[in-house]
C-alpha cells in the first residue's frame, strides 16, 4: 500500500529589507534644547575608568553632567572650555552620579571622541538655533 503524502509548495520568504529610517518630525526637533555650557570643574568618579563628573555653568544654573571622556581628554583639556550640551535630557544615574544633561561628541576617523566646543564669542547659556 502506498501512503499518500501531501506536499506543501515552498513559501517564498519576504526579502530582508533594510531597517526603515525613522525621521524626527520638525515639531519634535523643536523640543531638543541644545545649549552652550562652561565646564568649570572635572572630577574622577571612583571606580569608573571611563567617566568624568563635570560641573557645567549654563549662566542660569550649574549642573552636574557625567561624560565618558576620560580616555580621550585630560581634565585640563576640558576645564574652562565651552561645549554644546543637551540641556533638557531627563536626569539619569551614571556611575552612581546623577547626570543632568549630555555633552555632544562624535567619533573621528581614528575612533576617538571629539567634543563640540564653542568659541569665546558665544556666551554660556546660549541656546542653539
Amino acid at each position: 500500500m502506498v501512503e499518500e503524502v501531501k506536499v506543501e509548495p515552498l513559501k517564498k520568504e519576504a526579502p530582508v529589507m533594510a531597517e526603515e529610517k525613522k525621521f524626527l518630525e520638525f515639531k519634535d526637533w523643536l523640543n531638543v534644547d541644545l545649549r552652550v555650557g562652561l565646564i568649570e570643574l572635572v572630577e574622577d568618579i571612583e571606580r569608573k575608568d571611563k567617566l568624568y563628573k563635570l560641573l557645567v555653568d549654563f549662566a542660569s544654573e550649574k549642573r552636574t553632567i557625567v561624560a565618558g571622556l576620560k580616555f580621550y581628554f585630560t581634565k585640563e583639556e576640558l576645564i574652562g572650555k565651552k561645549a554644546i550640551f543637551v540641556f533638557n535630557l531627563a536626569p539619569a544615574k551614571l556611575g552612581g552620579v546623577e547626570s543632568s544633561g549630555m555633552i555632544l561628541a562624535a567619533r573621528n576617523n581614528e575612533g576617538k571622541y571629539k567634543v563640540f566646543f564653542a568659541d569665546d564669542s558665544v556666551a554660556q547659556g546660549t541656546k542653539l538655533e
